[in-house]
């Protein structure tokens, strides 16, 4: 689970090299929020135990504190020893105190062998709002898979519009959604965008064999890439 934490934790903009959280940097501590000052001196230090061991549940914390205690129980969840009992343990007492990445934890621990319940976690953590495409871009693959797709093209241009960088693979999916839901003139920009890294030239090929996509080439939005699709596989007989 640690490599899903790590990711979690990157998302969510903590720094594991010790250094302080860039939520705390957003909502810094006041000068007269003793409780955030020692925590943020014991994240710095990454002694995380000792911040959970130091919030006492029947306090009332600013939110800058709740956050250092939110993360304190995310870094923890991502320990390898832990069982994946423990883990949930840990990621819902970090929801408890406003650390919403840890929805992503909890995915990870149900995917796989409760799906639904799984991907329940996802629709919570975007109900959130995050900066995170990653959220998002699960949900759309998910709805994908269900032939969902005007829901997968919500999550996915959702994912896009929150994206840190450019995404060919994602790009790909909105281009496959918009194309099987009729809207040609985005479904050609975000192909082209799939494309400009030469990446998805084999599947485009590859998709006259999907009887989805029939006669694809043959729209004028899709005509210049007929050069590429020529001598695809022939469409299954199956």
């Amino acid at each position: 689970m640690q490599k899903h934490f790590i990711g979690i934790i990157m998302a969510a903009g903590i720094v594991i090299s010790g250094q302080s959280s860039a939520l705390a940097t957003e909502s810094p501590c006041s000068a007269q929020d003793d409780a955030c000052k020692e925590f943020s001196t014991l994240a710095a230090a990454e002694q995380y135990d000792k911040i959970i061991g130091k919030a006492d549940a029947a306090k009332t914390y600013s939110p800058a504190a709740r956050s250092y205690i939110g993360q304190a129980y995310l870094m923890i969840a991502g320990r390898e020893n832990n069982t994946p009992e423990q883990e949930e343990q840990f990621c819902l007492k970090a929801l408890e105190y406003g650390a919403t990445s840890a929805y992503m934890g909890l995915y990870f621990i149900h995917a796989g062998r409760n799906e639904e319940k799984a991907l329940g976690f996802l629709r919570q953590y975007v109900a959130t709002q995050p900066k995170d495409s990653v959220p998002y871009v699960l949900l759309g693959q998910a709805e994908m898979d269900k032939e969902n797709y005007v829901a997968a093209n919500e999550f996915l241009r959702q994912a896009r519009s929150v994206a840190r960088g450019h995404s060919a693979n994602l790009d790909w999916m909105l281009f496959q959604a918009n194309y099987l839901l009729g809207d040609y003139a985005y479904a050609s920009a975000m192909l082209d965008s799939a494309l400009t890294q030469d990446q998805f030239a084999k599947e485009l090929k590859s998709l006259s064999a999907d009887p989805r996509f029939a006669g694809f080439s043959l729209r004028p939005e899709f005509r210049q890439y007929e050069p590429m699709i020529k001598g695809a596989p022939a469409k299954s007989t199956n």
